[in-house]
């Protein structure tokens, strides 16, 4: 079982954003989740902060010791959102947290906007392999580049994306940009096109709530929202599973591919798949 969190989170009120999305890893865990995303930055809200340093972590900084806590605790496998500090250089950073508590860092590679300003870009795709198959991973606009998934192909089981994707338009008109206004609805579009391409699930988590989006070259700034529509996309199996723009809790059995020497990842017991398909019902 793989569940996709949509949340929002209030700007660097750490606190705040890690209960928030504990109660959430919670109904997760009850429902059965063994793979768990939370959005790009959920901890510390993404937005035009002028520094992101004093909210910077390093390894045992209090979200990444609560994350290995749960994944240990609940036996859940993990992957979140934060900013990474290492020397001089801060990174937009993915942390994917083990039950055996081992920690691996995946860092985006492809910074938009502000972000070139504020964070050091990773250098590498990262694959952790679990014991039931390769996982693969992205941060928000990593997902766009072809050459991000052509390293990944034939390499991976599952693809996890992290994302902080506005929708780009007015929040209060509901207007789209004039310029950027059909990029937020790309965010629906390609985990879906990636795990139909790849042929393996792919789990996307999105922020959602209130935000604003500063574009230098232009001197402009959208007051604008994120665009929600994390989905839960099994592959080659079945349609995807959505969310709207409202908080949400994606859960869904994702496929692991037999012929890779791996297990089927799915529920057969019926009250397991009635628990899901309950869990992940619209409010």
């Amino acid at each position: 079982m793989a569940a996709a969190v949509q949340m929002p989170s209030d700007l660097l009120d750490l606190s705040a954003n890690l209960q928030r999305a504990d109660g959430l890893l919670r109904e997760a865990r009850d429902a059965g989740a063994e793979l768990v995303v939370l959005p790009e930055l959920f901890n510390t809200g993404y937005s035009l902060c002028p520094d992101f340093g004093p909210h910077s972590e390093t390894p045992d900084g209090p979200t990444l010791s609560y994350l290995r806590s749960r994944a240990r605790q609940w036996g859940m496998h993990i992957a979140a959102g934060y900013v990474e500090r290492e020397g001089r250089h801060l990174y937009d950073a993915l942390a994917f947290c083990t039950p055996d508590g081992e920690q691996h860092v995946y860092r985006k590679r492809n910074l938009v906007f502000w972000e070139r300003f504020r964070f050091h870009p990773g250098r590498r795709a990262l694959i952790v392999p679990t014991p039931w198959g390769r996982v693969g991973f992205a941060i928000c606009a990593d997902m766009i580049y072809r050459r991000v998934w052509k390293e990944y192909r034939d390499h991976i089981d599952v693809a996890v994306v992290s994302a902080a994707w506005p929708e780009f338009s007015d929040r209060g008109t509901g207007r789209s940009h004039w310029l950027l206004g059909r990029v937020g609805p790309l965010c629906s579009d390609i985990p879906g096109r990636v795990a139909q391409d790849l042929g393996v699930p792919v789990v996307f988590a999105n922020q959602c709530g209130e935000t604003q989006t500063r574009i230098p070259l232009l001197h402009t700034t959208i007051h604008d929202r994120f665009a929600g529509l994390s989905s839960i996309c099994d592959g080659r199996h079945g349609s995807p599973l959505r969310a709207g723009s409202d908080p949400a809790l994606l859960l869904a059995p994702i496929t692991i591919h037999p012929k890779r020497g791996l297990k089927s990842w799915l529920f057969t017991s019926p009250s397991a798949r009635a628990a899901a398909s309950s869990a992940s019902a619209p409010s």
